[in-house]
């Protein structure tokens, strides 16, 4: 799916890449990777950056337990800060807050966050189930702490009244919206498209977007 679509960019979640046992997987279409794993084979979290984007990497954050992988770099004469999340399907609210946090102290310049943050914001825009499995005092101070990153969902800012789906629940017999990617608030103007894909491999549907990168003001 990446070569087809041409991706430049890519978070990946749920790797099940052991410590010191991370195969060799880059590629002529990324030639970079980053990667987080845990001592089990679960979890892990990867970054590949693709041929065309000139990355340099200057410094890099992860926990010990393959949630979260920080990268600070430049692109050109831009900062960014890309941040990978696949948060645990528990306490998220507050596994999140905490984790937000250390991304606010470690990010510079351009920030872009994605991943599975394993909730739902809206349940009446992001699930067919019509109960709420976080509390709305959780949710509105996790959506604080994302307003106060200066970031907002991409997808959701281009179709705000669309429903639409990256997971079914078996279980449930539900379909959920649980894979997000924010982004600055200042650049959501340059985002041309975002689209979630179809389910191919996986459990969960990839979600992308595209951004006119060219048009991006070069500043620390």
């Amino acid at each position: 799916m990446l070569r087809r679509e041409a991706v430049d960019i890519t978070f990946i979640q749920e790797t099940h890449f052991r410590h010191l046992r991370i195969p060799h997987v880059s590629s002529k279409q990324f030639p970079s990777w980053y990667h987080e794993s845990y001592s089990s084979a679960s979890r892990g979290v990867s970054i590949g950056i693709g041929k065309n984007v000139p990355f340099q990497l200057i410094a890099k954050m992860a926990d010990l337990e393959g949630r979260y992988l920080l990268l600070m770099g430049r692109i050109l004469n831009l900062t960014v800060t890309l941040a990978n999340l696949y948060s645990p399907n528990c306490h998220q609210t507050r596994w999140l807050r905490r984790t937000l946090e250390n991304l606010r102290a470690f990010s510079e310049g351009l920030l872009v966050i994605g991943g599975d943050f394993n909730l739902v914001f809206d349940s009446a825009k992001d699930s067919t189930s019509v109960s709420r499995a976080i509390s709305l005092k959780c949710l509105r101070q996790l959506c604080l702490t994302l307003s106060d990153l200066d970031v907002s969902d991409v997808w959701r800012f281009l179709h705000p009244e669309d429903k639409d789906y990256t997971f079914h629940s078996k279980v449930h017999n539900s379909f959920q919206r649980l894979d997000y990617l924010f982004l600055f608030n200042h650049f959501l103007p340059l985002v041309m498209e975002a689209k979630i894909e179809n389910v191919v491999i996986f459990d969960h549907a990839p979600i992308s977007i595209k951004v006119k990168l060219a048009d991006l003001p070069h500043r620390a």
